[in-house]
């Protein structure tokens, strides 16, 4: 399964760095855009950022962690200030973004509810609310995906690669226990 050898410099596949850049790039922003959205949408009841036994934290709290979160992990790639500050506003736009559809899911989670306690279990209820909560995980999906490539956009593929680099260091560090 030897590929040709194309003497056509044009039409050379990307050189492994510029592969791997780019997909640094995207992992980057994947990464820097959970940082600060987990922060947001777990905020509204699920396991995440609390302060302590279920007590949420507030929309400025969680918009200071995003930024606080983003000045520490781009000061490790010597992001410059107006970076910093577009990557935050990014996150901040799209943690707001998710964070409005929680009401949504909420009233899935109520209906849910509903329909498990009837006397009889109405499935094509139950079936509606599945399709509609899955819709709302994609559209969930969809503006985290459009921040990550927007946030990428930002820093220099030099910036997204060292930031992956210090990211799989620690990412080792936790999954072997700091070893």
């Amino acid at each position: 399964m030897n590929e040709p050898v194309n003497s056509n410099p044009s039409t050379t596949p990307l050189p492994r760095a510029r592969r791997g850049l780019l997909i640094a790039g995207v992992i980057l922003g994947a990464i820097t855009l959970l940082v600060g959205v987990k922060a947001y949408v777990f905020a509204k009841g699920g396991p995440g950022w609390h302060h302590g036994w279920g007590e949420q934290m507030s929309s400025e709290e969680i918009a200071d962690r995003i930024q606080h979160g983003v000045k520490y992990m781009l000061s490790e790639v010597d992001a410059t200030a107006d970076q910093k500050t577009k990557v935050t506003a990014i996150l901040q736009a799209a943690a707001q973004d998710v964070h409005g559809l929680s009401d949504q899911h909420l009233a899935a989670r109520t209906q849910i509810h509903e329909i498990l306690s009837a006397p009889t279990i109405d499935r094509a209820r139950l079936e509606s609310v599945r399709a509609d909560e899955l819709r709302l995980a994609d559209q969930a999906s969809k503006r985290i995906v459009t921040a990550i490539a927007d946030a990428a956009e930002v820093l220099s593929p030099e910036q997204r690669t060292k930031l992956m680099d210090e990211m799989q260091k620690r990412h080792h560090g936790w999954h072997s226990g700091g070893k």
